[in-house]
């Protein structure tokens, strides 16, 4: 059995096929009103600013409406919908609809604008029987159509950008992983190697302490987090190491790439809590010239090849730096896991104290956040470690992979990227085997 293409690997918030649809009834109310409104307000519109509407012939006065440009840009924008839901997402507000009509006299059919205004009359009924009123709205159509919700999650996200980052005193420009697994020297096993690279990060309090890497031992580590190397008596439990494959590196020096980060490297501190050593970007003045760190290790022994069960979590994010785009890549070296393809999940925190889970993205749970996220085949080898807006990212990469003795031209990859990212959400990494 081959893995479905690459188009269609998303998460179910891309397919609304996938969404839940809204109550019945209310989805039939709201279908109702969607449908009387565009079938009036569009005709109108059509004689108030031709066919197609523009939104120049709206802004006009003696002969127009004089409407401001934002509401006829706005009107013009929704007699565009290709469906009842979008339109009823895009169309102004029931106060906006009425100044409309109230400017239309003398400029339309009266008839016409009589049935246009008791349309608006019931859109507004509409929303004054859902608490929230239009968010809610908005929100119960988006559980049907992904644009709808997209567009809305868009500007939530980047609210919260902004909140987050007046907040936690820092933030990023660009925030860029990559996974390379490929098979280890000890037979049965793969070996990772992970790349962060943080691009314009930038310090808003002088007090602000900016957490770059945690090592602890584990399995599951969390944004930058990788295991210690594990008692010498386990040969065949996850160690961590440099890129070289050194499990004896510790100090912050051994993880950064000092090429592909600022020059010169800013100084770095190191916070011990039990068995978690956390390297910290050291508080200080304030410095706005944007930093660029990259950073680098490998994890010995991470996995086994063998395929116990149908999907596998790989990583584990929690992101603590707000950034306005994130950027996940993952690689798997030719011939490794060859019907395996990418999912990823979003969900809250686990409950404080209580040990990792891996969960089945493909799966309904209750810690679940519907985020949307796209994740795209990358061309073969080297190439498709180009990303936009990182000049130096093919060739930083190339260079770690040298460094680790990896063929670049060997590996095939996916990425997932991600305008404004909710901070401290969850981000399982998985891979699903079509053939188990």
């Amino acid at each position: 059995m081959s893995p479905p293409p690459i188009a269609d690997v998303m998460t179910a918030l891309e397919d609304g096929e996938l969404l839940p649809a809204p109550d019945g009834a209310l989805a039939q109310r709201i279908g109702q009103v969607a449908g009387e409104l565009q079938a009036t307000l569009g005709p109108l519109l059509e004689q108030l600013a031709g066919s197609p509407p523009r939104p120049v012939r709206l802004t006009r006065a003696n002969p127009g409406p004089g409407l401001d440009k934002s509401l006829a840009s706005r009107l013009v924008q929704a007699a565009k919908a290709e469906s009842d839901m979008q339109f009823l997402h895009l169309v102004p507000s029931p106060t906006g609809l009425r100044m409309l009509l109230d400017r239309a006299h003398a400029l339309a059919d009266e008839a016409l604008i009589e049935r246009t205004g008791a349309a608006v009359e019931r859109f507004q009924s509409l929303l004054d029987a859902l608490p929230g009123g239009r968010q809610a709205l908005d929100a119960h159509m988006g559980e049907s159509q992904a644009s709808i919700r997209e567009k809305r999650e868009h500007i939530a996200r980047q609210a919260s950008f902004k909140a987050v980052s007046f907040l936690f005193g820092h933030y990023c420009e660009t925030l860029a992983t990559a996974i390379f697994v490929f098979p280890s020297q000890t037979p049965g096993q793969v070996d990772i190697v992970e790349v962060h690279r943080r691009i314009g990060l930038r310090r808003l309090t002088p007090s602000a302490q900016l957490p770059l890497l945690s090592v602890y031992a584990g399995r599951e580590p969390a944004e930058g987090e990788a295991p210690l190397a594990p008692a010498a008596e386990n040969p065949f439990a996850p160690a961590m190491a440099d890129v070289t494959g050194n499990p004896n590196a510790h100090d912050p020096a051994d993880f950064l790439v000092a090429a592909a980060s600022s020059d010169p490297l800013p100084a770095l501190q190191v916070e011990r809590e039990g068995a978690i050593s956390t390297f910290l970007l050291a508080a200080g003045g304030v410095d706005m010239t944007p930093l660029r760190l990259t950073s680098a290790f490998r994890v010995l022994r991470a996995e086994t090849v063998t395929q116990p069960a149908a999907y596998r979590v790989l990583r584990n994010y929690m992101l603590h730096t707000p950034c306005r785009t994130l950027v996940r890549d993952v690689y798997l070296a030719d011939g490794l896991w060859p019907d395996a393809f990418p999912q990823v999940g979003y969900y809250l925190p686990s409950p404080s104290g209580m040990p990792a889970v891996d969960l089945d993205p493909g799966e309904p749970h209750y810690r679940r956040v519907n985020l949307t996220t796209r994740i795209e085949q990358r061309p073969h080898g080297a190439e498709g470690f180009a990303l936009a807006g990182v000049a130096d990212q093919r060739a930083t990469l190339e260079a770690i992979l040298a460094r680790a003795g990896l063929d670049a031209r060997a590996f095939r990859g996916w990425r997932c990227e991600m305008a404004y990212p909710v901070p401290l959400i969850e981000m399982k990494l998985a891979f699903r085997f079509a053939g188990t």
